[in-house]
């Protein structure tokens, strides 16, 4: 016998009021009917569990209908009355209540009723009165206290659940997957990072090379703009190898519209352990940022330039390329606006020819090794506190995978037949 078969007649009590009579109905999909009569009350109530896409396999909550029929709830909510829609202090009830959770309804500051119940008159929906929704939400108490206390109560919910039961095990399976793919990329970065701390620590524990004193001689370089038409040259000289930023060079520059200082090192923003890039920055730099604080900055056709340019890379820079570097004017302290286009065009030419000087340095692998160990204190710092959020998001990833894995199972155990050719739980 299914549990679709069975009717019962009870008595509901009703604190400060009495007991109500109800004939209760078990219905499809996990329904219960409830038909009540009680002082001030009488009609039917439905007991509807709630399946979500991302809820339990089996549903925690209730909606309660109010009036008979299948149909969904917006089919009647704007239209017209359900069959023997409950009155209660003379006031037809209309609609449905809020998510309701039978096991945590003694708080009375649950609003049982919520927003979707109303009376209907003359096609409007009116607000229901407040001795109306007391004794509603008496009634409704009563209703789930015996509904939650059926012994079919697990084959309801199972019945309910099963009618979405496949859509939603797909959905899980989707979800397990996407946790799964998100837990392998996490895994793939942690050991990414975990190499990073080893070359870095590796980086610290190394001897520092010798650098090459200043080359107080000049030397003559040749400008060349983006199209690779000659633009004069520039003499330069090596001002210091910079005590305050690690592995950087500090250059004299004048000649061909250009004067003042240039301050050239490795990438500063994307660096690697071991940086690769080129970093060069207008005036005599004792700190990598505050560039308005920078004494000797150059002039170019006669425009102060302010800032730098950094670029992650070394190898695709020529006399010509890249063709702009984005020079910058100074207005205020914090504000400036680009350069000129053809003090950009003249400032992109020196950028290249001393990025290409300082390249060409003999002792090349000493600077990039001694920026290297300056970084690497706080790169440590960085990358140890990236592998303990990676560690974190990966015991998430893996407990997501593992619950939409299971869901994914016991979804998919309540629309699997037992090997009789019966499903797994009884048709309600």
């Amino acid at each position: 016998m299914t549990v679709s078969s069975l009717t019962q007649r009870v008595e509901l009590p009703l604190p400060d009021i009495g007991l109500a009579a109800a004939r209760v109905t078990f219905l499809k999909h996990g329904r219960v009917r409830y038909v009540v009569r009680a002082p001030h009350v009488r009609g039917t109530f439905v007991v509807i569990p709630q399946h979500f896409r991302d809820g339990p396999a089996l549903p925690s909550s209730v909606v309660v209908q109010f009036g008979d029929g299948l149909d969904p709830q917006g089919a009647y909510y704007w239209r017209k009355h359900r069959p023997d829609e409950p009155v209660v202090h003379g006031v037809r009830l209309h609609g449905w209540t809020s998510s309701l959770h039978p096991d945590n309804l003694s708080d009375g500051y649950i609003d049982i009723l919520g927003s979707y119940t109303h009376s209907l008159r003359g096609g409007a929906l009116r607000e229901i009165p407040r001795a109306t929704q007391r004794r509603t939400e008496t009634v409704i108490r009563a209703i789930l206290g015996h509904w939650r206390s059926l012994p079919q109560l697990d084959q309801l919910r199972a019945a309910a659940a099963r009618i979405h039961a496949a859509e939603y095990a797909e959905h899980a399976a989707e979800r397990a997957a996407a946790a799964e793919a998100q837990l392998a990329q996490l895994q793939s970065e942690r050991a990414q990072a975990r190499r990073r701390v080893n070359a870095l620590t590796g980086i610290r524990r190394r001897r520092p090379r010798a650098l090459t004193p200043p080359r107080t001689h000049l030397v003559h370089l040749p400008l060349v703009d983006g199209h690779g038409r000659e633009l004069g040259s520039i003499s330069v000289r090596e001002v210091a190898v910079s005590a305050e930023i690690a592995g950087a060079v500090v250059y004299e520059v004048s000649g061909a519209r250009v004067h003042g200082r240039f301050t050239v090192g490795s990438d500063i923003y994307r660096a690697a352990p071991v940086p690769q890039g080129i970093w060069v920055a207008y005036g005599h730099a004792t700190r990598t940022h505050f560039e308005n604080e920078r004494v000797h900055r150059p002039t170019v056709n006669g425009v102060t330039l302010s800032g730098g340019w950094n670029h992650d890379t070394s190898d695709d820079i020529t006399p010509s390329t890249p063709d702009t570097i984005g020079a910058r004017v100074e207005t205020s302290p914090t504000t400036g606006h680009s350069a000129p286009a053809a003090t950009e065009r003249r400032a992109g030419a020196v950028v290249r020819a001393l990025a290409l000087h300082f390249l060409a340095r003999k002792d090349l692998d000493a600077l990039r090794l001694a920026a290297a160990q300056a970084n690497a204190p706080s790169l440590l710092f960085e990358t140890r506190r990236h592998l303990r959020s990676l560690a974190k998001q990966q015991a998430q990833e893996e407990k997501n995978a593992k619950r939409h894995r299971l869901r994914e199972r016991e979804l998919h155990a309540l629309t699997a037949p037992h090997r009789d050719g019966h499903q797994s739980a009884p048709t309600a």
